[in-house]
Order: structure tokens, then C-alpha cells, then sequence
């Protein structure tokens, strides 16, 4: 099937008109960044693998459904294509405001995308379920902590930004948006060898700046 009728799959089995598929479905496709015009007609075998997860994440999205069960969604592309996905997948979670149940195998993408996390071991049985924050900061036990990782401080700053903090003065050294978590700031620094990250808004204009100290609490 063409990517059109992939994406109206859902809704023309519950019966939709004609026309109000192909309106949602070219709604679709412009919110999961593909170009109705020049890929609803296309084949799979056409499309990368990337532009074929947008793909399913639309049909997914068709029927406009309250709840979605999202199984290892992006775990068979590459590592520069999956990052752009879940950066995707978090832009289209702030704008449509869906319960997703997303099961993973990689605790970083957990930490990446979800609110709750549910970590189970072997068997099935539940080892710990709490925000990303707390599960970093206070494993219930050594299978989780192993788990998660031993550098699972480094991580804890990948959940915060800049923004988040108390901004000192503006101060020269490397820039960095707002929006940078942490981790990446401090990545900065090292990369810089700088004690002084500066601090830009969304017209590039230093607001103020944040110290490696301040970094590492």
C-alpha cells in the first residue's frame, strides 16, 4: 500500500468518508514532517527507514485514539535518525497531549521521553516505578542501579536545562541555548576547557551565564 493508504488504514475501516481521509491523512503526514504531495503516494520500499516511522506514527495517530501503545518504536534505525525521532515524538507529545504506553529496552530513551518509568526484571515482575528523576536518584536496589547505569549522575543532568537554573551575570565564554540540558553544558565546558558556560535566548543574545560549579551540584 502507498503511504496515503497506510495512514488511512484506521480510519477507513471504522468507515470515514473518502474526502475526510485524505484530509487527515495530509494533516498527518504535515505533522510528522513529510510532504503529502511528494510522499503520500510513495511505496515503502521507497522511503528511508526513518521516513517509515514517521510514517507508522501517523497511521497510529489516525483515528485520534486516547491511549497508545508505542512497542520499541524506534529501535531498529540508526542512532542519528532515532534521536531526531524521539526529539520528534517529544515535540508531537507537548502539541497533542496523548497516554502513551512506550516500551524500551534502552534506559536512556526512557529517561529521554518518559514521565513514569516502569522497570521490570526478568519474569515480568516490577522492580521500580517512579519519574526518571527519582529512579536516578534513589535506585530501590542494586538490580536497578546496574540497570540504569553507574553513571547514572551524568544522566540526571541530562533531565534538567539551563533555563532551569539561577542565572548569574552575563559573562563571556562558549554558548549555549537556554534550552541545553545540563550534561550537554558541562560537555561544552570540558570540550572548551571553560569554567563559564554563556547563556543565549532564541535570538542568539547572551541572557546571563551559568559556572561549571553550579553545573555540578
Amino acid at each position: 500500500m502507498t503511504v496515503d493508504a497506510n495512514v488511512g488504514t484506521v480510519p477507513r475501516l471504522l468507515g470515514w468518508p473518502r474526502q475526510r481521509i485524505r484530509e487527515r491523512t495530509a494533516e498527518l503526514l504535515e505533522l510528522v514532517g513529510l510532504d503529502p504531495a511528494e510522499d503520500g503516494p510513495r511505496y515503502p520500499s521507497q522511503l528511508s527507514g526513518g521516513q517509515r516511522q514517521r510514517v507508522g506514527l501517523a497511521r497510529a495517530l489516525a483515528a485520534n485514539p486516547p491511549l497508545m501503545l508505542m512497542d520499541e518504536p524506534f529501535g531498529a534505525i540508526d542512532p542519528i535518525v532515532r534521536a531526531r525521532l524521539q526529539d520528534e515524538f517529544l515535540r508531537l507529545q507537548q502539541e497533542l497531549r496523548k497516554t502513551v504506553l512506550f516500551v524500551t529496552h534502552d534506559i536512556d530513551e526512557a529517561l529521554k521521553i518518559g514521565d513514569r518509568i516502569a522497570i521490570f526484571r526478568q519474569g515480568g515482575k516490577l522492580a521500580q516505578y517512579d519519574t526518571p528523576e527519582e529512579i536516578l536518584r534513589k535506585p530501590v536496589d542494586d538490580f536497578v542501579a546496574e540497570f540504569v547505569g553507574a553513571d547514572r549522575a551524568l544522566k540526571a543532568l541530562a533531565l534538567r536545562t539551563l533555563d532551569e537554573l539561577e542565572l548569574g551575570p552575563p559573562r563571556d565564554g562558549p554558548r549555549a541555548a537556554a534550552g541545553t540540558t545540563l550534561r550537554d553544558a558541562l560537555a561544552l565546558l570540558i570540550a572548551e576547557r571553560a569554567d563559564v558556560v554563556a547563556v543565549t535566548d532564541e535570538s542568539g543574545a547572551v541572557i546571563g551565564s551559568v559556572t561549571r560549579d553550579q553545573l555540578l551540584r
